[in-house]
């Protein structure tokens, strides 16, 4: 028997009141740190959803300023639409003031050129003249307002009297220099020729309708005065130009 070697035994106290407050502070530190980690995630949520309501609020103050001025930029298209569209009507307006203006300012020329002539015979040729024959065509087809315009270039107020033989010569169907009296064609004159009497001028004006096969080439004015000093003048018109030939 090996006397040299001892065996070391250990008395350790036994106690159940220890053991269990250790489990008990084990238990309280996974409850508080559970409890700590629940009430965490909720102010994880809460914090992140609140953050979310602001941005989300910001947004919504963003939408609406954009909307505004959104509202405000298409506001001033329109208002900008508008004011061209009424400084284009404008400008047309205008330009077409400036247009009847011109023609006016043209048409008095033309007035005055015209007494000139009549009022001054020193500077023309005396007697009884055609000064104009103007067409102008309407709405309807083949119709046209005709104007012959006789003056007298006198040096006295005698008044000169006569018959004015107005026709229109073209062509209908083959035939050639086919001539249309003016009676034939309008309604505002009665007879053959058209009577005149007039101091200084005289304008002879109606509207006259061609019929459907014929057309015109020329219109022919003659005219013949009474009197002492009876005269015969006649000239012929250019339908298209309305130009003396």
């Amino acid at each position: 028997m090996n006397t040299g070697q001892h065996e070391r035994l250990e008395i350790v106290a036994y106690s159940p009141l220890k053991r269990f407050l250790v489990r008990a502070v084990i238990a309280l530190i996974m409850l508080a740190l559970g409890v700590g980690g629940y009430y965490y995630g909720r102010w994880s949520i809460w914090h992140e959803r609140g953050t979310a309501v602001i941005e989300r609020d910001e947004l919504r103050v963003v939408t609406r300023e954009q909307e505004e001025e959104l509202k405000e930029l298409r506001r001033r298209v329109l208002v900008t639409e508008s004011s061209n569209a009424v400084d284009r009507r404008a400008y047309r307006e205008v330009q077409q003031t400036v247009l009847n203006l011109n023609a006016r300012i043209a048409q008095l020329e033309n007035e005055l050129h015209f007494y000139q002539r009549v009022m001054a015979p020193e500077k023309v040729d005396q007697g009884l003249r055609i000064d104009s024959f103007d067409l102008k065509p309407t709405e309807v087809d083949g119709a046209y307002e005709y104007q012959l315009v006789i003056t007298q270039v006198t040096d006295n107020n005698t008044f000169i009297e006569g018959r004015a033989l107005v026709s229109i010569i073209g062509k209908r169907g083959e035939t050639q220099n086919v001539t249309i009296p003016l009676k034939d064609v309008s309604s505002d004159v009665d007879d053959l020729s058209v009577r005149f009497r007039f101091r200084f001028f005289q304008n002879v004006a109606g509207q006259l309708q061609l019929p459907e096969d014929f057309e015109p080439e020329k219109v022919q004015v003659i005219l013949q005065s009474t009197g002492r000093k009876a005269m015969r003048i006649e000239q012929e018109f250019d339908w298209s130009t309305q130009e003396a030939l």
